[in-house]
């Protein structure tokens, strides 16, 4: 069993696919779950009240992409903390786990998406090469 499992959700229309992330999570963590949500960072010309509006925009959308599994795991009384972390995804992943010092990482993978994954790797790719910490990968489809 793993003390701490850092679990990325997924901005997408599919929240089975975060479920499922979730449940296995749940089976294999007996210490602390960390909910990790990667946002789009906001570009440096912005600023202001646009930039203070922008940033409540991209929070709030987070929330609501999170929110089912905040209400399952407050529901159940499961150790949890979340975080809503600006920057490019796979580099963030890493940059949590290390930060929370995470025993493993569990992300649902579907493998390459366009051109770009196909030269610099999926997501999933680029996180189990950058980081130290173990990754379980969900296979989708």
């Amino acid at each position: 069993m793993y003390k701490k499992v850092l679990l990325p959700i997924r901005d997408n229309s599919d929240p089975a696919i975060n479920q499922k992330v979730l449940e296995k999570g749940r089976q294999v963590c007996d210490g602390e779950l960390v909910i990790l949500h990667v946002t789009e960072p906001v570009v440096q010309t912005v600023g202001g009240e646009n930039r203070l509006e922008v940033e409540s925009e991209i929070k709030n959308k987070a929330m609501y992409v999170v929110a089912p599994i905040v209400h399952e795991l407050e529901k159940d009384n499961v150790p949890f903390h979340l975080r809503l972390v600006p920057g490019t995804i796979a580099e963030t992943i890493v940059r949590v786990a290390d930060d929370e010092k995470a025993d493993l990482i569990i992300m649902y993978t579907d493998g390459a998406d366009n051109l770009g994954d196909l030269f610099l790797g999926t997501i999933t790719e680029r996180v189990l090469r950058d980081t130290g910490t173990d990754l379980l990968a969900l296979r989708g489809k």
